[in-house]
């Protein structure tokens, strides 16, 4: 169902004005605007009557007794006006086009297009105007059978999948849907993640995905495909947004409404006692007395079940888990075992045993908190709540390690308080950090090698040559050669006790100014 059925300048150009022998004169860059009608007028103040969209053809009659200064003014009030172009036919009241209209044309960003020969305008007017119209019945089928079929998947299996299979069926394009956190949500024609985030750096359009005034996600689609203006191209978009809105936040019912119902007002800032959380979380069959030790968790996946399913199996090595799905991140609440030396690490650990291997999936698991070491009130619920907003906030953190290295999925808030760190920075100390790793990023960028990313996991293994070869997945020896030509590059060891710091918080303010935004 691929093509276009907006009408171009362009299009115009080619299918109605070819016998008046046109010539572009400016604004060549603009020829693929859409033209929603064409008219003729010789009268100078035309532009009121105006809504933006229209080709204007005229001989010129209304400019021939004024002064250049006033067809300046012409253009550039036909250009504010939104016009696409005028059609300026020579040989009856000018020779040629006013050069002062050609310069005003080009300054402005207004298509001027000289007609050599004579052409009725009533006959240019009345077939273009029919195919516009065509044209616009055309998009508006299209658009409405694509709105019927992801109606349709709402209630067929495949979810999200299926929906982008639609989509890419009649834009012609690649999808790509990114989470509000930074993640790979689930794509469309395309091999892996690292041609789906070459996609989305280089898409020409994207359009969010929005639920209850929030965006949740956003739909990229790639820029190679059937020639089809961007305005057509967005409104197809468009149309998938609600279908896809509704699947992201369509919460499993298998898990208890109870605890679904605490994690959503807890992380909507409802005020809750800590008496009601502990009465709640028993209801929903977690262990909820003194001793309890709750850790935060929020996570992103292709479809919010697959992060639901994982977190229900990480469950089996924990004392109990409550969690709800809003606005397609799943947030939890689990109950670590109470041999547990360190919960974050141990939830962590069953989180990343149940994902099973890498995949489109990234999780955070936040702080700990024990329910006996709050005073009664409302401190200890208000900071749960606030560490799993946190964790969410960070998911588009962990989503650039990701992007650096496919083989980890689930990150602890504690590791990611540096990359928090980097973004509140200031501009220019944010600057002074990137500079140190300057030479590496520009020589990555230039040969395609992986010095940051190098430096990043050497730094973070403590500088051990064999935990960071293995990290590397690559050989002691090829290590080494990848450290000295660092050394080289930068002037200076960057491993050493002096600079450690200062080189961790560098490599993580280099990767925050590759992050998406979106």
């Amino acid at each position: 169902m691929s093509g276009s059925s907006v009408t171009s300048l362009r299009d115009v150009i080619h299918r109605h004005l070819i016998p008046a022998g046109p010539r572009v004169l400016t604004a060549h860059d603009r020829l693929d605007v859409p033209v929603r009608w064409v008219h003729s007028s010789e009268i100078f103040e035309i532009g009121p009557l105006l809504s933006g969209g229209e080709l204007l053809l005229t001989t010129g009659l209304g400019l021939g007794g004024l002064d250049a200064g006033t067809r300046r003014h012409y253009v550039r009030d036909l250009a504010e006006r939104g016009v696409a172009g005028i059609a300026f036919e020579i040989g009856r009241t000018f020779d040629a086009v006013p050069e002062e209209m050609v310069r005003e044309g080009s300054s402005v960003g207004l298509p001027i297009i000289e007609l050599n020969r004579v052409l009725p305008f009533i006959d240019i007017c009345r077939d273009a105007n029919t195919a516009i119209v065509s044209d616009e019945i055309d998009e508006l089928r299209l658009r409405t059978a694509l709105d019927d079929a992801l109606h349709d998947d709402l209630v067929a299996p495949g979810g999200v999948a299926r929906m982008l299979a639609h989509v890419a069926e009649t834009t012609g394009r690649a999808l790509v849907l990114v989470g509000a956190g930074g993640a790979l949500l689930a794509v469309h024609g395309v091999d892996d993640d690292r041609s789906a985030w070459r996609l989305v750096d280089a898409s020409p359009v994207s359009v969010p995905v929005i639920v209850r005034d929030r965006e949740i996600a956003r739909l990229v689609a790639s820029g190679d495909g059937p020639e089809m203006p961007l305005s057509q191209l967005t409104a197809l978009l468009r149309v998938a947004t609600g279908p896809i809105a509704s699947t992201l936040t369509r919460s499993g019912a298998r898990h208890s409404a109870v605890g679904a119902r605490l994690v959503e007002e807890m992380v909507g800032g409802r005020a809750l006692r800590r008496a009601d959380l502990i009465a709640r979380l028993a209801s929903a069959g977690v262990p909820a007395v003194n001793s309890t030790r709750l850790v935060t968790v929020a996570a992103d996946a292709l479809d919010p079940r697959m992060a639901e399913s994982v977190l229900t199996r990480a469950a089996a090595a924990t004392s109990g888990l409550v969690q709800a799905t809003i606005d397609a991140t799943v947030f939890g609440l689990v109950a670590a075992p109470p041999d547990a030396e360190d919960p974050v690490d141990h939830v962590a650990d069953a989180v990343d045993k149940a994902a099973g291997g890498p995949g489109r999936i990234t999780v955070v698991v936040g702080e700990t908190f024990r329910l006996g070491d709050s005073s009664p009130g409302i401190e200890i619920v208000a900071a749960i709540a606030d560490s799993l907003r946190n964790n969410a906030r960070r998911l588009d953190r962990a989503a650039l390690h990701v992007r650096e290295d496919r083989t980890r999925r689930v990150f602890t808030g504690r590791e990611l308080v540096a990359d928090d760190v980097v973004h509140a920075l200031d501009a220019q100390t944010r600057s002074d950090l990137q500079s140190l790793v300057a030479p590496l990023v520009e020589h990555d960028a230039r040969q395609s090698t992986q010095l940051v990313a190098t430096l990043d996991v050497h730094l973070r293994h403590g500088c051990s040559a064999t935990r960071s070869a293995a990290a590397l997945h690559i050989g002691r020896q090829s290590l080494y050669q990848r450290l000295d030509r660092i050394r080289s590059l930068l002037g200076f060891d960057p491993t050493a006790a002096a600079v450690y710091p200062s080189m961790l918080l560098a490599v993580n303010a280099s990767r925050a100014s590759t992050g998406l935004d979106i």
